[in-house]
């Protein structure tokens, strides 16, 4: 069965020089049958999808869901009608009989090509990673087991960190090509989640004080940034989104981009210039915009979470944009990137996707992921609007301390990943 959609977005690009890269959509599909209120994870076909004119619709080869981006190099908005992915309904248990009803939810990503980079700095940001035996940055250039300690060609930090061991294989290091959010997700693309619960869950999961009942629960400032999460409802919208979290290394890889040089005490738009956001238009709508500035901190600040993407626009360069070198929207300040650790505790991580599917109280349920019985395996990278110090946004600076899994923070928002195939 096809599930038809049509899909639009701003700022779109895609280049084969320098960055190499390239942003697109993740789509996936949820379905509930007729006279039924519980909503599930559509599973489908790996071909027969609908590519509309200048575009590439790739389903993922575990079937819960599909990117869509542009098919040649360009810029500017994207708008491509009548597109369509093959939904396997047999897989998921539906009879040819059965009246379903279904949604096609998006999210802006971005690709992040494998390529080596360079992890941490040698100027002086706290509890940076660094070389073992050297004050400089440690080279990734690939995805094998690394060794921590303090000698040469060894992973070292100075606090934050623990300096024995290996980080497995398997832990993603940022080398191999990911997907990544735009940006961090908004409060609306959250409720979108809660509505989509019963109601017992959607309470449990509602750490943004959203309003109403499912299905027609709502949020104020809806393009705003989430925050107040815990990384236990953090978890559960990237399971229900079939996404995973990222790990510290691709914070790094997706800040700086592959095989550059680190820029000491750089932010993530790759030099030390930064200027507090002021003078709000439209503020709290989805038109906001700011006169001034390129970050949102403490310090002369609103006080509050951004719109997502309200610094760029068709005109803005990287600096002003606050973007990364692979055109990441707000990797430094808005609201916390919460990563998965590469201490002891976050080592058991192996890059396992979500599969839209949650447990009896709407909690992710993927083996090796951070969880509610698995504490201090995430810790906070890129700052938030709550740092009076534009420190914490720095791109190597590891100063935060790794987190609850069940205590929800102000400062925490949320953003997602996936491994590219």
């Amino acid at each position: 069965m096809n599930v038809q959609f049509s899909i639009n977005w701003k700022n779109s690009w895609r280049t084969s020089t320098n960055e190499s890269n390239y942003d697109g959509c993740w789509i996936f599909v949820k379905y509930r049958k007729q006279s039924t209120s519980v909503w599930l994870h559509a599973t489908l076909h790996t071909s027969g999808q609908t590519a509309p004119s200048g575009s590439v619709v790739q389903p993922a080869s575990d079937g819960k869901g599909a990117f869509v981006y542009r098919s040649a190099n360009g810029y500017g908005d994207v708008n491509f009608n009548d597109a369509a992915v093959r939904w396997n309904y047999g897989a998921d248990g539906v009879l040819d009989n059965e009246n379903v009803e279904v949604v096609v939810y998006a999210v802006e990503m971005v690709y992040i090509p494998q390529s080596p980079f360079n992890l941490g700095n040698a100027s002086a940001e706290t509890n940076k990673f660094r070389d073992g035996n050297v004050n400089t940055w440690f080279p990734v250039t690939s995805e094998n087991a690394i060794n921590c300690g303090t000698a040469a060609g060894q992973l070292y930090a100075v606090g934050n960190f623990t300096n024995s061991g290996t980080i497995p294989a398997e832990y993603p290091k940022g080398y191999n090509a990911f997907w990544i959010l735009k940006y961090e997700f908004s409060k609306q693309q959250y409720v979108d989640f809660l509505n989509t619960l019963d109601q017992t869950t959607a309470n449990l999961r509602n750490d943004i004080g959203a309003t109403g009942s499912v299905p027609n629960m709502e949020v104020t400032e809806p393009e705003r940034a989430v925050n107040g999460l815990s990384v236990v409802s953090m978890l559960a919208w990237l399971d229900w989104a079939a996404l995973r979290p990222m790990t510290e290394f691709e914070y790094e890889k997706a800040c700086r981009g592959g095989n550059n040089t680190p820029s000491p005490l750089e932010f993530a738009w790759g030099n030390t210039t930064i200027t507090t956001i002021s003078d709000g238009q439209n503020v709290g709508t989805a038109t906001e915009t700011w006169t001034n500035g390129n970050a949102n901190l403490l310090s002369g600040g609103p006080g509050v979470p951004m719109r997502c993407g309200a610094l760029a626009d068709a005109t803005s360069d990287r600096t002003q944009s606050g973007g990364s070198f692979y055109g990441v929207m707000e990797l430094s300040g808005n609201v916390g990137e919460l990563c998965v650790y590469a201490g002891v505790p976050g080592r058991s991580f192996t890059g396992k996707h979500g599969d839209g599917k949650l447990n009896a109280v709407g909690e992710s349920n993927e083996t090796g992921w951070p969880s509610a019985s698995n504490d201090y395996t995430m810790m906070v990278r890129g700052g938030s609007y709550q740092d009076a110090s534009n420190v914490f946004l720095q791109v190597s600076n590891r100063g935060s301390f790794p987190v609850l899994s069940v205590a929800a923070y102000a400062n925490h928002g949320g953003r997602g990943v996936r491994t590219a195939e």
